[in-house]
Protein backbone atom coordinates (compact mmCIF):
# COMPACT_ATOMS: atom_id res chain seq x y z
CA UNK A 1 0.00 0.00 0.00
CA UNK A 2 1.16 3.61 -0.80
CA UNK A 3 1.23 5.68 2.69
CA UNK A 4 4.16 8.37 2.67
CA UNK A 5 3.66 10.01 6.14
CA UNK A 6 3.73 6.79 8.92
CA UNK A 7 3.39 7.92 12.29
CA UNK A 8 4.31 5.73 15.16
CA UNK A 9 3.32 5.93 18.60
CA UNK A 10 5.84 4.49 20.92
CA UNK A 11 9.51 4.66 21.22
CA UNK A 12 10.50 0.78 22.54
CA UNK A 13 12.07 -1.92 20.70
CA UNK A 14 8.92 -2.50 17.91
CA UNK A 15 8.68 1.35 17.41
CA UNK A 16 11.95 2.01 17.06
CA UNK A 17 12.90 -1.16 14.53
CA UNK A 18 9.47 -0.24 12.78
CA UNK A 19 11.13 3.20 11.83
CA UNK A 20 14.71 1.79 11.28
CA UNK A 21 12.88 -0.47 8.26
CA UNK A 22 10.86 2.77 6.93
CA UNK A 23 13.56 5.41 7.68
CA UNK A 24 14.84 5.36 3.67
CA UNK A 25 11.90 5.01 1.92
CA UNK A 26 9.19 7.16 4.29
CA UNK A 27 8.42 10.34 5.78
CA UNK A 28 8.35 8.72 9.14
CA UNK A 29 7.19 10.34 12.85
CA UNK A 30 7.92 8.95 15.96
CA UNK A 31 5.99 10.25 19.29
CA UNK A 32 6.97 8.84 22.51
CA UNK A 33 5.83 9.63 25.85
CA UNK A 34 8.58 9.48 28.39
CA UNK A 35 11.77 11.64 27.83
CA UNK A 36 14.04 8.74 27.14
CA UNK A 37 13.65 6.10 24.29
CA UNK A 38 14.27 2.35 24.53
CA UNK A 39 10.88 0.99 26.38
CA UNK A 40 11.95 -1.58 28.45
CA UNK A 41 15.62 -1.55 27.67
CA UNK A 42 17.47 0.57 29.91
CA UNK A 43 21.10 0.20 31.34
CA UNK A 44 22.66 2.28 33.69
CA UNK A 45 26.95 2.67 34.26
CA UNK A 46 27.97 1.63 37.35
CA UNK A 47 31.62 0.76 38.75
CA UNK A 48 32.82 -2.64 39.75
CA UNK A 49 36.16 -3.91 40.64
CA UNK A 50 37.58 -0.54 39.66
CA UNK A 51 36.21 -0.59 35.76
CA UNK A 52 32.79 0.62 34.54
CA UNK A 53 30.39 -1.50 33.77
CA UNK A 54 26.95 -0.82 31.67
CA UNK A 55 24.06 -3.45 33.54
CA UNK A 56 20.48 -3.62 32.21
CA UNK A 57 17.76 -3.29 34.20
CA UNK A 58 14.86 -4.02 32.02
CA UNK A 59 15.50 -6.57 29.15
CA UNK A 60 18.41 -8.00 30.11
CA UNK A 61 19.09 -11.05 27.56
CA UNK A 62 18.11 -12.74 23.99
CA UNK A 63 18.87 -16.14 23.14
CA UNK A 64 20.18 -15.58 20.22
CA UNK A 65 20.03 -18.64 18.42
CA UNK A 66 16.68 -18.45 18.45
CA UNK A 67 16.26 -14.88 16.92
CA UNK A 68 17.31 -14.60 13.73
CA UNK A 69 15.89 -10.92 13.08
CA UNK A 70 17.35 -9.38 16.83
CA UNK A 71 20.91 -11.05 15.44
CA UNK A 72 20.64 -8.94 11.80
CA UNK A 73 19.17 -5.59 13.46
CA UNK A 74 21.95 -5.85 15.79
CA UNK A 75 24.68 -6.39 13.55
CA UNK A 76 22.60 -4.02 11.04
CA UNK A 77 22.91 -0.98 13.11
CA UNK A 78 26.51 -0.81 14.29
CA UNK A 79 26.55 -3.42 17.50
CA UNK A 80 30.38 -4.99 17.49
CA UNK A 81 30.48 -8.67 17.39
CA UNK A 82 32.58 -8.85 20.75
CA UNK A 83 30.12 -6.64 22.36
CA UNK A 84 27.75 -10.26 22.34
CA UNK A 85 28.47 -11.66 25.47
CA UNK A 86 27.52 -15.43 25.14
CA UNK A 87 26.71 -16.98 28.90
CA UNK A 88 24.78 -19.67 30.11
CA UNK A 89 21.50 -19.38 31.67
CA UNK A 90 21.53 -21.33 35.02
CA UNK A 91 18.77 -21.08 37.55
CA UNK A 92 18.04 -22.16 41.29
CA UNK A 93 15.10 -22.23 42.49
CA UNK A 94 14.36 -22.06 46.57
CA UNK A 95 11.77 -21.10 49.17
CA UNK A 96 13.42 -18.53 51.56
CA UNK A 97 14.56 -19.72 55.44
CA UNK A 98 15.35 -22.82 53.51
CA UNK A 99 18.79 -24.13 53.04
CA UNK A 100 18.22 -26.52 50.72
CA UNK A 101 17.12 -25.28 47.12
CA UNK A 102 14.17 -26.98 45.43
CA UNK A 103 15.74 -27.03 42.08
CA UNK A 104 19.19 -26.34 40.63
CA UNK A 105 20.00 -26.24 36.76
CA UNK A 106 23.19 -27.45 35.50
CA UNK A 107 25.65 -24.59 34.81
CA UNK A 108 28.61 -25.03 32.15
CA UNK A 109 31.72 -24.81 33.10
CA UNK A 110 30.52 -24.95 36.94
CA UNK A 111 32.38 -26.52 40.32
CA UNK A 112 32.05 -29.86 40.02
CA UNK A 113 30.80 -29.41 43.66
CA UNK A 114 27.45 -27.81 42.24
CA UNK A 115 24.82 -29.85 43.85
CA UNK A 116 22.56 -30.77 39.76
CA UNK A 117 18.80 -31.48 40.22
CA UNK A 118 19.08 -34.70 38.17
CA UNK A 119 16.07 -37.22 39.66
CA UNK A 120 13.03 -36.82 42.22
CA UNK A 121 10.06 -35.21 42.03
CA UNK A 122 11.00 -31.59 40.97
CA UNK A 123 13.56 -32.83 38.22
CA UNK A 124 10.92 -35.62 36.69
CA UNK A 125 7.79 -32.12 37.26
CA UNK A 126 10.40 -29.57 35.27
CA UNK A 127 11.32 -32.45 32.57
CA UNK A 128 7.75 -33.49 31.59
CA UNK A 129 6.65 -29.50 31.79
CA UNK A 130 9.45 -28.96 29.13
CA UNK A 131 8.35 -31.89 26.68
CA UNK A 132 4.38 -31.13 26.75
CA UNK A 133 5.71 -27.63 26.06
CA UNK A 134 7.86 -28.16 23.15
CA UNK A 135 4.82 -30.41 21.76
CA UNK A 136 2.64 -27.94 22.47
CA UNK A 137 4.75 -25.52 20.27
CA UNK A 138 5.39 -28.02 17.87
CA UNK A 139 1.83 -28.95 16.88
CA UNK A 140 0.67 -24.92 17.11
CA UNK A 141 -1.87 -25.73 20.69
CA UNK A 142 -4.15 -23.38 21.05
CA UNK A 143 -3.22 -20.10 22.96
CA UNK A 144 -6.68 -20.15 24.67
CA UNK A 145 -5.88 -23.34 26.91
CA UNK A 146 -5.11 -22.35 30.41
CA UNK A 147 -2.59 -23.82 32.76
CA UNK A 148 -4.61 -25.65 34.87
CA UNK A 149 -6.47 -27.07 32.50
CA UNK A 150 -3.16 -28.62 31.10
CA UNK A 151 -1.75 -29.65 34.82
CA UNK A 152 -5.11 -31.29 35.48
CA UNK A 153 -4.59 -34.94 34.18
CA UNK A 154 -0.46 -34.64 35.89
CA UNK A 155 -1.37 -35.20 39.55
CA UNK A 156 0.90 -33.37 40.61
CA UNK A 157 1.76 -32.39 44.44
CA UNK A 158 1.57 -29.04 45.42
CA UNK A 159 5.15 -28.58 45.73
CA UNK A 160 6.03 -29.53 42.42
CA UNK A 161 3.07 -27.28 41.02
CA UNK A 162 4.29 -24.44 42.48
CA UNK A 163 7.66 -24.97 41.07
CA UNK A 164 6.26 -24.90 37.83
CA UNK A 165 4.76 -21.35 38.75
CA UNK A 166 7.33 -19.95 40.07
CA UNK A 167 9.11 -18.54 36.60
CA UNK A 168 6.08 -17.11 35.10
CA UNK A 169 5.26 -15.50 38.09
CA UNK A 170 8.42 -13.90 38.59
CA UNK A 171 8.11 -12.98 35.23
CA UNK A 172 5.13 -11.86 35.25
CA UNK A 173 4.97 -10.03 38.48
CA UNK A 174 2.16 -12.43 39.54
CA UNK A 175 0.77 -14.71 42.07
CA UNK A 176 1.66 -18.41 41.84
CA UNK A 177 -1.94 -19.16 41.56
CA UNK A 178 -2.46 -16.71 38.88
CA UNK A 179 0.07 -18.35 36.97
CA UNK A 180 -2.56 -21.57 36.44
CA UNK A 181 -5.52 -18.85 34.66
CA UNK A 182 -2.43 -17.70 32.22
CA UNK A 183 -2.05 -19.27 28.99
CA UNK A 184 -0.10 -22.99 28.87
CA UNK A 185 1.22 -22.47 25.43
CA UNK A 186 2.97 -18.56 27.07
CA UNK A 187 3.91 -20.26 29.95
CA UNK A 188 5.32 -22.76 28.52
CA UNK A 189 7.57 -20.77 26.19
CA UNK A 190 9.62 -20.13 28.73
CA UNK A 191 10.81 -23.44 30.10
CA UNK A 192 13.77 -25.38 28.43
CA UNK A 193 14.64 -29.19 29.48
CA UNK A 194 16.39 -29.84 32.75
CA UNK A 195 19.71 -31.50 31.99
CA UNK A 196 20.25 -29.34 28.99
CA UNK A 197 22.51 -25.99 29.87
CA UNK A 198 20.72 -23.05 27.70
CA UNK A 199 22.98 -20.23 26.64
CA UNK A 200 21.40 -16.40 26.31
CA UNK A 201 23.29 -13.42 24.92
CA UNK A 202 23.56 -9.92 27.16
CA UNK A 203 24.88 -6.85 25.31
CA UNK A 204 28.42 -6.03 26.88
CA UNK A 205 27.54 -2.46 26.11
CA UNK A 206 23.95 -3.13 27.77
CA UNK A 207 20.59 -2.73 25.44
CA UNK A 208 20.34 0.82 25.30
CA UNK A 209 23.36 0.28 22.34
CA UNK A 210 20.85 -1.04 20.56
CA UNK A 211 18.47 1.68 21.35
CA UNK A 212 21.48 4.19 19.98
CA UNK A 213 22.35 2.33 17.02
CA UNK A 214 18.43 2.42 15.91
CA UNK A 215 18.28 6.19 16.67
CA UNK A 216 21.36 6.77 14.77
CA UNK A 217 20.24 4.41 11.45
CA UNK A 218 17.01 6.54 11.48
CA UNK A 219 18.47 10.28 10.91
CA UNK A 220 15.35 11.08 8.68
CA UNK A 221 12.95 9.99 11.19
CA UNK A 222 11.18 12.74 13.70
CA UNK A 223 12.07 11.31 16.95
CA UNK A 224 9.66 13.06 19.72
CA UNK A 225 10.53 11.74 23.11
CA UNK A 226 8.53 13.29 26.11
CA UNK A 227 5.33 13.78 23.46
CA UNK A 228 3.04 11.23 23.94
CA UNK A 229 -0.02 10.36 21.43
CA UNK A 230 -3.28 11.87 23.08
CA UNK A 231 -5.64 11.19 20.03
CA UNK A 232 -6.16 9.86 16.64
CA UNK A 233 -8.86 11.60 14.29
CA UNK A 234 -9.47 10.69 11.16
CA UNK A 235 -9.36 13.50 8.17
CA UNK A 236 -10.27 12.54 4.46
CA UNK A 237 -8.39 9.25 3.83
CA UNK A 238 -5.58 10.13 6.30
CA UNK A 239 -5.27 11.06 10.42
CA UNK A 240 -4.28 13.51 12.45
CA UNK A 241 -2.10 12.63 15.67
CA UNK A 242 -2.53 14.85 18.70
CA UNK A 243 0.65 14.93 21.03
CA UNK A 244 1.19 15.58 24.53
CA UNK A 245 2.62 18.99 23.70
CA UNK A 246 -0.22 20.29 22.20
CA UNK A 247 0.88 19.73 18.19
CA UNK A 248 -0.75 18.33 15.53
CA UNK A 249 0.70 15.34 13.14
CA UNK A 250 -0.83 15.00 9.63
CA UNK A 251 0.24 11.59 8.48
CA UNK A 252 -1.09 8.98 5.92
CA UNK A 253 -1.14 5.73 8.30
CA UNK A 254 -0.87 5.02 11.87
CA UNK A 255 0.96 2.17 13.84
CA UNK A 256 0.68 2.06 17.51
CA UNK A 257 3.68 0.79 19.61
CA UNK A 258 1.42 1.20 23.14
CA UNK A 259 0.53 -0.26 25.91
CA UNK A 260 -2.64 -0.87 25.21
CA UNK A 261 -4.20 1.13 27.92
CA UNK A 262 -2.45 3.87 25.90
CA UNK A 263 -3.70 2.71 22.49
CA UNK A 264 -7.11 2.38 23.83
CA UNK A 265 -6.84 6.12 25.30
CA UNK A 266 -5.70 7.20 22.06
CA UNK A 267 -8.35 6.14 19.81
CA UNK A 268 -11.59 7.01 22.14
CA UNK A 269 -13.98 8.10 20.01
CA UNK A 270 -12.85 6.84 16.73
CA UNK A 271 -15.30 5.42 14.38
CA UNK A 272 -14.89 1.82 13.80
CA UNK A 273 -11.95 0.97 15.99
CA UNK A 274 -14.58 -0.53 18.52
CA UNK A 275 -13.18 -4.27 18.25
CA UNK A 276 -9.67 -3.27 18.22
CA UNK A 277 -10.70 -1.18 21.71
CA UNK A 278 -12.39 -4.01 22.84
CA UNK A 279 -9.63 -6.28 22.24
CA UNK A 280 -7.05 -3.51 24.02
CA UNK A 281 -9.45 -3.46 26.68
CA UNK A 282 -8.89 -7.39 27.63
CA UNK A 283 -4.99 -6.59 27.75
CA UNK A 284 -4.12 -6.61 31.83
CA UNK A 285 -0.87 -5.50 33.16
CA UNK A 286 1.21 -5.53 36.54
CA UNK A 287 4.25 -3.44 37.56
CA UNK A 288 7.51 -5.23 38.39
CA UNK A 289 10.42 -2.44 39.92
CA UNK A 290 14.01 -3.76 39.60
CA UNK A 291 17.05 -2.87 41.56
CA UNK A 292 20.88 -2.94 40.81
CA UNK A 293 22.48 -3.73 43.55
CA UNK A 294 26.05 -4.72 45.10
CA UNK A 295 25.56 -7.04 48.08
CA UNK A 296 24.40 -10.50 47.67
CA UNK A 297 20.45 -9.95 48.46
CA UNK A 298 17.88 -12.39 46.96
CA UNK A 299 20.80 -15.17 46.66
CA UNK A 300 21.10 -18.55 47.70
CA UNK A 301 23.25 -19.25 51.34
CA UNK A 302 25.36 -22.16 49.24
CA UNK A 303 27.38 -20.16 46.80
CA UNK A 304 27.83 -23.29 45.18
CA UNK A 305 24.10 -23.00 43.79
CA UNK A 306 24.35 -19.18 42.70
CA UNK A 307 22.87 -18.82 39.19
CA UNK A 308 22.51 -16.48 36.74
CA UNK A 309 18.62 -16.68 37.74
CA UNK A 310 17.79 -17.04 41.35
CA UNK A 311 14.35 -17.20 41.78
CA UNK A 312 12.72 -17.08 45.60
CA UNK A 313 9.60 -18.80 46.32
CA UNK A 314 8.02 -16.66 49.67
CA UNK A 315 3.96 -17.20 50.11
CA UNK A 316 2.13 -17.14 46.91
CA UNK A 317 4.81 -14.75 45.22
CA UNK A 318 8.63 -15.50 43.49
CA UNK A 319 10.67 -13.23 42.91
CA UNK A 320 13.98 -13.09 40.58
CA UNK A 321 17.87 -11.65 41.60
CA UNK A 322 19.66 -11.97 38.50
CA UNK A 323 23.52 -12.51 39.10
CA UNK A 324 26.37 -10.93 36.95
CA UNK A 325 29.24 -12.94 37.35
CA UNK A 326 28.25 -14.98 34.84
CA UNK A 327 28.53 -12.63 32.27
CA UNK A 328 30.48 -9.50 33.34
CA UNK A 329 32.16 -11.59 35.60
CA UNK A 330 31.73 -9.37 38.68
CA UNK A 331 28.94 -9.45 42.06
CA UNK A 332 26.60 -7.10 40.86
CA UNK A 333 22.62 -8.02 41.17
CA UNK A 334 19.35 -6.95 40.13
CA UNK A 335 16.50 -7.69 42.03
CA UNK A 336 12.75 -8.03 41.54
CA UNK A 337 11.49 -6.14 44.55
CA UNK A 338 7.82 -5.47 45.77
CA UNK A 339 6.79 -8.60 47.13
CA UNK A 340 9.64 -10.78 49.09
CA UNK A 341 11.19 -9.61 52.59
CA UNK A 342 13.85 -7.32 53.05
CA UNK A 343 15.39 -4.81 50.57
CA UNK A 344 19.12 -4.84 49.10
CA UNK A 345 21.77 -2.99 51.31
CA UNK A 346 23.54 -1.49 49.03
CA UNK A 347 21.16 -0.07 45.67
CA UNK A 348 22.84 1.78 42.98
CA UNK A 349 19.54 2.44 40.42
CA UNK A 350 16.25 1.07 40.29
CA UNK A 351 13.66 1.35 37.53
CA UNK A 352 9.81 0.02 37.22
CA UNK A 353 8.31 -1.83 34.22
CA UNK A 354 4.78 -3.06 33.07
CA UNK A 355 4.28 -6.63 32.52
CA UNK A 356 1.38 -8.16 31.11
CA UNK A 357 -0.71 -11.39 32.03
CA UNK A 358 -0.83 -14.05 28.93
CA UNK A 359 -4.44 -14.45 30.13
CA UNK A 360 -6.06 -16.82 27.01
CA UNK A 361 -8.07 -13.62 26.66
CA UNK A 362 -5.31 -11.26 26.23
CA UNK A 363 -4.33 -13.92 23.45
CA UNK A 364 -6.75 -13.98 21.44
CA UNK A 365 -7.20 -10.09 22.07
CA UNK A 366 -3.34 -9.94 20.86
CA UNK A 367 -3.86 -12.29 18.21
CA UNK A 368 -7.02 -9.89 16.76
CA UNK A 369 -4.92 -6.98 16.71
CA UNK A 370 -2.26 -8.01 15.20
CA UNK A 371 -4.13 -8.82 11.81
CA UNK A 372 -3.17 -7.42 8.79
CA UNK A 373 -5.73 -6.56 6.13
CA UNK A 374 -5.06 -5.44 2.88
CA UNK A 375 -5.39 -1.29 2.92
CA UNK A 376 -5.18 -1.23 6.49
CA UNK A 377 -4.06 2.14 7.51
CA UNK A 378 -4.12 1.92 11.52
CA UNK A 379 -1.74 -1.41 12.80
CA UNK A 380 -0.80 -2.03 15.45
CA UNK A 381 2.81 -3.67 16.49
CA UNK A 382 4.98 -4.69 19.77
CA UNK A 383 3.76 -6.51 23.18
CA UNK A 384 -0.04 -6.29 21.89
CA UNK A 385 0.13 -8.57 19.27
CA UNK A 386 2.84 -10.91 20.62
CA UNK A 387 1.77 -13.64 22.81
CA UNK A 388 5.33 -13.63 24.38
CA UNK A 389 7.06 -10.70 25.28
CA UNK A 390 11.18 -10.44 24.10
CA UNK A 391 13.00 -8.15 21.87
CA UNK A 392 12.73 -10.81 19.04
CA UNK A 393 8.72 -10.83 19.05
CA UNK A 394 8.92 -6.80 18.90
CA UNK A 395 11.28 -6.40 16.11
CA UNK A 396 8.87 -9.43 14.15
CA UNK A 397 5.68 -7.35 15.16
CA UNK A 398 7.63 -4.43 13.22
CA UNK A 399 8.71 -6.51 10.53
CA UNK A 400 4.82 -7.23 9.62
CA UNK A 401 4.11 -4.06 9.61
CA UNK A 402 6.70 -2.54 7.47
CA UNK A 403 6.34 -5.38 4.82
CA UNK A 404 2.43 -4.03 5.02
CA UNK A 405 3.86 -0.46 4.64
CA UNK A 406 6.56 -0.76 2.61
CA UNK A 407 7.36 -3.69 1.12
CA UNK A 408 10.24 -2.92 -0.71
CA UNK A 409 11.56 -1.56 1.33
CA UNK A 410 15.81 -1.72 0.85
CA UNK A 411 16.22 -2.71 5.03
CA UNK A 412 13.53 -5.02 4.79
CA UNK A 413 14.58 -6.45 1.41
CA UNK A 414 18.14 -7.37 3.21
CA UNK A 415 16.56 -8.48 6.44
CA UNK A 416 13.72 -10.94 4.26
CA UNK A 417 16.79 -12.29 2.10
CA UNK A 418 19.30 -12.59 5.60
CA UNK A 419 15.81 -14.83 7.38
CA UNK A 420 15.87 -17.02 3.48
CA UNK A 421 19.23 -17.96 4.52
CA UNK A 422 20.07 -16.14 1.26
Amino acid sequence: MTAVRVGIAGGGIAGLTLAWLLAESHEVLLLEERPRLGGNAESVLTTADGSTRVVDLGVRETPVEMSPVWRHIVASVGVPAEDLVPVTASRVLFRRHERVPLWVSAAEGADTARPVTTGGPAHQAMARFARESARWEREGMSWDVPLEDALDAWSLSSSSQQLLCALPASLHGCTLDEVCTLSARAVGATFTPPDTVPRTTYLRSGTTSLVQGLVAGSRPVRLRPGAGLRAVRQVEEGFELSDGTGAVHPVDAVALALPADQALAALTGLAGTGAWRAALNSIAYREVTYVLHRDPYGMPRDRRVWSAGNTTLDGDRSETTTWYGPSLGVDLFVSQVGHRAGRPREELARSSFRATLPTPQACRARQRLGVIEEGQRLLFLGHCTTPVETQEAAMTSALAVAHHLAPRSARLLRLRNYLEGG
